[in-house]
């Protein structure tokens, strides 16, 4: 969205224009209206400018046709030159205030050649049309206000009417005079005479009736008090012509002094008609002056009241554009604050509005946040420390590793040594075997074969006693296999001890010790699978231990009975049977010391195998604690960092980071 992008005092400012547009449109519609109004106002006085000659057109007229046809004393040059500088005034103001585009014929007076009762009748006709068309393009007759309307209605349309039929009435007359009327004369005349009567001269008085009752009811309008008087002169003589022409009209014969006398009556009635036109113009003029002065105080007031309004708005938005500057500000020197590492700032709230708001959460966060800061900075030389002792700890297995790792190399080799040593014995009581043999045979031919017997008896006892020795050194080796087991099974214990040190420092370690927790468990079971092995050795051993002494106390047995023959050799022929028994023993004894010295090169392989699964467990324990070691190492290199990175943080003022370091 592009309002993204924009400041909060841009957004307000924009907020204060959308909120001040409804007003500003309803101002401007105010104001045009009143300008509308005021424009409206001047038209129709400039209206009323064009109508004033026009209006004393319709007076002059009349008399100066008395002038002329009436034979009525006066000067008619005088108004003759009146009424050509009205209607040149009317051309001047007409074309002044419209403009010639919407000009219309002026209608102009007749010339001395061309005076007829039709020429002046289409004169008045022509000029009271005028004045309606004057009145419609000026405005006057579209006036909203009643009271306007009435008095317009009555200047414009009802007395020139008037004024008009009178003339109309006066000249068909005059055209009749010293004559009879005819059917076709009298219905006119009768026609005109009712409308003026009951129909004009009953308007005018009812506008004027109805503009009173109109000011009786708005307590701050007054008619003026000539207008009733006017009013009453206009329609009592407009009543008494209309009352003479009908009077003229029941006579058989039109008299000429009776026509003179009837123009003198229309003339009377039309300078009523006037006068009573002019008041109206002028308290139609005084209306519209006040309705312009009314507009104009309207519209002052309007321009007032927006410019009042804008420059509260501008002092409104100012004020609070300032203030949310002052908040926002603020807030950038925590955040300048905050990238400079500095945790210690303190934020003054400066209102308690939406901002107010935001910077005291924003002060209780920066305060739960160097409270965090402190205490992490404090876990982590925990951390720091506990790794630093795993790492020791990581250490020292894996040197004890190491030398469990030699030993058991030397236990290997000493297996091995064994294994040989056993695969020698266990051919020694082969020949041994061989040896008992051939002595039950030769047993059988000691008696010629004496010396050779006594020979070979030596030999037996020699042999025997290298048996017994080999099988002497089989025990002492099984001896010391026994206590390389017993070293290992030490080790086995301690490296189970070590493992469940190492599983609980890597449990209050949290997610940092998994991997090392892991580590111990898989110690652990190794330590457990050695200590399952050498039972198993041990087991071993005693049953090699067993079978050495059982071989010891029979070769004691072998020795005694061949020193008994080597002794009683020269006895042989008294003991001889007794040398065949013995021979026969010591064959069978010599099986069985095969039998049990193969059993004994089993036992030995089996222990050289266990031995070897050990030595690779080893290898692999060493390899274990090797990576445990390292990991100590990269934990240690880590605290070391995050420690460094925490130091960057100044969460209090006057070297309070480093006062929570030191506790």
């Amino acid at each position: 969205m592009p309002g993204k992008n924009l400041k909060i005092t841009t957004k307000l400012t924009i907020c204060a224009a959308v909120f001040l547009l409804p007003l500003g449109i309803m101002l401007f519609s105010i104001i045009s209206v009143s300008l509308a109004s005021i424009q409206k106002g001047r038209e129709e006085l400039k209206g009323m400018a064009v109508l004033q000659p026009a209006v004393l057109l319709m007076q002059i007229v009349p008399q100066y046709i008395r002038f002329y046809f009436d034979n009525v004393s006066g000067d008619k040059e005088h108004t003759d030159q009146y009424i050509e500088n009205l209607i040149v005034e009317l051309e001047d103001r007409y074309w002044a205030h419209f403009g010639r585009e919407n000009a219309v014929a002026v209608p102009q007076f007749f010339s001395e050649t061309n005076q007829t009762l039709e020429v002046y009748t289409q004169f008045v006709t022509d000029l009271c049309q005028l004045i309606a068309y004057i009145g419609d393009i000026s405005g006057l007759v579209t006036d909203s206000e009643l009271r306007n309307a009435y008095l317009v209605a009555a200047v414009i349309h009802d007395m020139p009417q008037t004024q008009e039929r009178m003339v109309i009435i006066s000249n068909l007359l005059r055209s009749i005079g010293n004559s009879a009327l005819n059917r076709e004369q009298r219905d006119e005349l009768e026609r005109h005479l009712g409308i003026l009567v009951y129909s004009d001269n009953v308007r005018i008085q009812n506008r004027f009736n109805s503009l009173e009752a109109l000011n009786k009811r708005d307590a701050h309008s007054e008619t003026p008090a000539i207008f009733s008087y006017l009013l009453k002169n206009c329609y009592n003589a407009v009543a008494f012509f209309g009352n003479a022409v009908e009077y003229v009209l029941n006579e058989p014969v039109v008299e000429m002094q009776e026509v003179v006398a009837l123009g003198e009556l229309a003339g009377r009635a039309n300078d009523a008609a006037y006068r009573l036109q002019e008041a109206a113009l002028e308290h139609l003029k005084m209306l519209i002056n006040s309705k312009i002065r009314s507009n104009q105080q309207r519209f002052t007031l309007s321009l007032v009241f927006a410019l009042g309004a804008a420059l509260a708005a501008f002092a409104i938005t100012i004020v609070t554009i300032i203030h949310i500057r002052s908040s926002t500000q603020a807030i950038n020197r925590v955040f300048s604050s905050l990238e400079k590492n500095d945790l210690s700032i303190q934020i003054e709230v400066l209102s308690r509005d939406e901002l107010g708001e935001l910077i005291m959460d924003l002060g209780d966060f920066l305060a739960k946040l160097q409270s965090a800061f402190n205490l992490f900075r404090q876990n982590a030389s925990i951390v720091s420390t506990a790794v630093h002792d795993l790492s020791a700890s990581a250490k020292e297995i894996t040197a004890t590793a190491n030398e469990q790792s030699s030993s058991v190399a030397k236990i290997v080799s000493t297996m091995e040594n064994n294994k040989t040593l056993s695969g020698q014995v266990a051919a020694k009581t082969l020949e041994v075997a061989e040896l008992a043999a051939q002595t039950e045979n030769l047993s059988q031919h000691g008696a010629s074969l004496h010396n050779a017997n006594e020979d070979m008896m030596a030999d037996i006892r020699d042999q025997n006693a290298k048996i017994i020795d080999e099988i002497r050194n089989l025990t002492d080796v099984l001896s010391r296999i026994d206590e390389s087991v017993q070293l290992i099974d030490t080790f086995a214990d301690r490296t189970k001890l070590i493992a469940f040190n190492a599983a609980l420092e890597a449990s209050s370690s949290g997610e940092a010790g998994l991997r090392f927790a892991v580590v111990a468990a898989e110690i652990r079971r190794f330590a457990d699978n050695v200590v399952e092995s050498v039972t198993e050795i041990k087991e071993r051993i005693v049953e090699l231990q067993n079978v050495s002494g059982a071989l010891i106390s029979e070769a004691n047995i072998g020795t005694r009975a061949i020193d008994s023959g080597y002794n009683r050799m020269v006895e042989q022929k008294k003991v001889f049977s007794n040398i065949v028994n013995v021979s026969q023993n010591v064959a069978v004894r010599s099986q069985q010391i095969s039998g049990l010295s193969k059993q004994q090169e089993l036992a030995v392989a089996q222990v050289f195998l266990a031995l070897k699964e050990i030595s690779t467990g080893v290898k692999q324990f060493v390899i274990a604690t090797a990576s445990t070691s390292a990991t100590a190492d990269n934990l240690n290199k880590i605290s070391g960092e995050l420690k460094n990175t925490l130091e960057k943080y100044r969460t209090a003022k006057h070297g309070g980071s480093h006062d929570n370091e030191r506790n």
